[in-house]
């Protein structure tokens, strides 16, 4: 086989070729990963902000199990409905597959062990028809709630 310059430049440019393309790959694949992390982030503050700006009275049924569960008041829906709407935007992002399943999965918890919580569970009676347009979104949450005493109200915690 006689090498040519020709010959040559070819490999060279099926080389950059091959190069280029597993780098688009690669930063791609960086980028998606980069975007959850940032999804994540803007999340978890959301849901931070929303804690820390829950009734007193939430929190004081919460940290004392001794305290029986304050009386429903449209502070209390407004919390729910806030919580919601912020799992509303991740299950979308997910559902829509703009969120990575592992991301989803640290998510997932979260929404879990505040559906469970007595205060979501009275106050999603309250709030669940502002998303009647998301029926599954509405089974996502109903799945989450507690099989046992869902219409407890007088349960204590947060």
């Amino acid at each position: 086989m006689h090498v040519t310059l020709q010959s040559i430049v070819q490999y060279a440019t099926l080389g950059t070729l091959i190069t280029g393309l597993i780098s688009l790959v690669v930063w791609a694949r960086l980028y998606r990963r980069e975007v959850n992390a940032q999804i994540a982030i803007e999340l978890s503050a959301r849901y931070g902000s929303l804690f820390q700006s829950l009734p007193a009275k939430l929190w004081v049924a919460h940290l004392n199990s001794d305290q029986p569960l304050p009386e429903q008041r449209e502070e209390f829906a407004v919390a729910a409905l806030q919580y919601a709407s912020i799992a509303l935007f991740a299950y979308l992002l997910h559902d829509r597959q703009y969120l990575a399943d592992d991301v989803w999965a640290l998510l997932q918890p979260e929404h879990q062990r505040t559906a469970a919580s007595p205060w979501f569970v009275r106050e999603w009676k309250v709030v669940k028809r502002q998303f009647g347009m998301y029926p599954n979104f509405i089974g996502y949450m109903e799945r989450l709630l507690p099989r046992q005493g869902v219409g407890d109200s007088n349960k204590k915690g947060l």
